[in-house]
């Protein structure tokens, strides 16, 4: 599995190299109310010399909730990706067997097709963090996430997954 990187590694910022800009997790949590700039220079002056993601330095340092970075992270990743029309994406059948109904319902995920950076996985935002949670433990490949609308990745899911409703109503909860 190849996970989503945090802002800097080993003090460089893994998203300027890899080409991609973003936004930083830091700010969001200041756009969030949740840490103040100076906080957020502080996490960073820490960050340079523990080489600790900088979320784990919020939570250590100033008891942010994990659930506000996780939220942060989130909000970080779908900046950077945006979402998805499914009706575009090319979905192989090969690829659909990879998961059974429950995990595609359990995680809201589907498998669409492979290129060459992995699996090519859709999920929806609220289901991000479990999504990739899964897929660690399922996939000996790397992966990469594709955000839908919840909605739609809910259409999609009941036709190449279909359930009986009240199953998929239970899902909605989860």
């Amino acid at each position: 599995m190849q996970s989503i990187p945090a802002d800097t590694v080993n003090g460089r910022n893994i998203w300027q190299e890899v080409g991609l800009t973003g936004i930083h997790i830091g700010q969001l949590l200041i756009e969030q109310g949740v840490l103040s700039e100076g906080q957020v220079q502080h996490i960073l002056k820490v960050q340079k010399i523990s080489h600790r993601p900088f979320g784990d330095l919020a939570e250590r340092l100033y008891g942010v909730d994990p659930k506000a970075v996780e939220d942060a992270w989130v909000q970080q990743y779908l900046r950077m990706v945006g979402v998805i029309d499914l009706e575009e994406q090319h979905i192989e059948v090969e690829c659909l067997r990879m998961l059974n109904r429950r995990q595609a319902w359990q995680f809201h995920l589907l498998p669409l097709h492979r290129e060459a950076e992995g699996l090519q996985l859709a999920t929806s935002a609220e289901d991000l963090v479990r999504s990739v949670n899964f897929t660690t433990r399922k996939f000996d490949e790397p992966v990469h996430f594709l955000i839908a609308e919840r909605e739609q990745l809910r259409e999609f899911l009941m036709k190449h997954y279909p359930v009986p409703q009240c199953i998929a109503q239970f899902s909605e909860n989860m």
